[in-house]
């Protein structure tokens, strides 16, 4: 009997510990979680163990910058017809569905979107403002870092662009 009652009470105590593991695991809600603007370039920042009071900087940033990226986005988006985006879409599946990569599916879809010269004018304006942009925000982020920290950026900056020039 005692046996019995031990067993049972081993079993009863598993099955409420694999629930709160079970628990634990679960993903954030999107309503718990605070997503940072996107801000091209704070990638590169990754493994310079930064300061925290660079941090908090970087954070500012973001916080300035996101919102204008997110417009320019928009704005981006709204260039557009619905069949253009579809038709971008299908490319872009295709390509990868035939196991091309990177440029080329990005190459796929621009062409399948047969874009106005109208289209093309706003689209070159968008590219000029996001340029300007990303380069503000490279000006701030590098007047933040130690020397250290600039040369690491510099190395990878240099190995990206041998990468490209490779055709990886």
């Amino acid at each position: 009997m005692r046996l019995v009652s031990a067993v049972l009470a081993l079993c009863v105590s598993l099955a409420l510990v694999s629930n709160l593991l079970a628990e634990e695991k679960k993903p954030p809600t999107k309503e718990g979680k605070k997503h940072a603007e996107f801000v091209p370039g704070m990638e590169m920042l990754r493994g310079l163990n930064l300061t925290d009071e660079q941090k908090a900087k970087v954070a500012e940033i973001k916080k300035e910058y996101g919102p204008k990226f997110k417009a320019l986005a928009k704005k981006r988006d709204a260039i557009f017809t619905a069949e253009q985006k579809k038709a971008r879409d299908e490319a872009v599946k295709e390509a990868k569905a035939a196991g091309k990569k990177g440029d080329d599916v990005f190459k796929a879809g621009h062409d399948a979107i047969k874009l106005t010269d109208e289209q093309k004018a706003k689209l070159k304006e968008v590219r000029e403002e996001r340029d300007s942009l990303r380069q503000a925000v490279r000006e701030k982020i590098e007047s933040l870092l130690t020397a250290d920290q600039k040369e690491v950026l510099k190395t990878r900056r240099e190995h990206r662009r041998d990468r490209r020039a490779e055709g990886k």
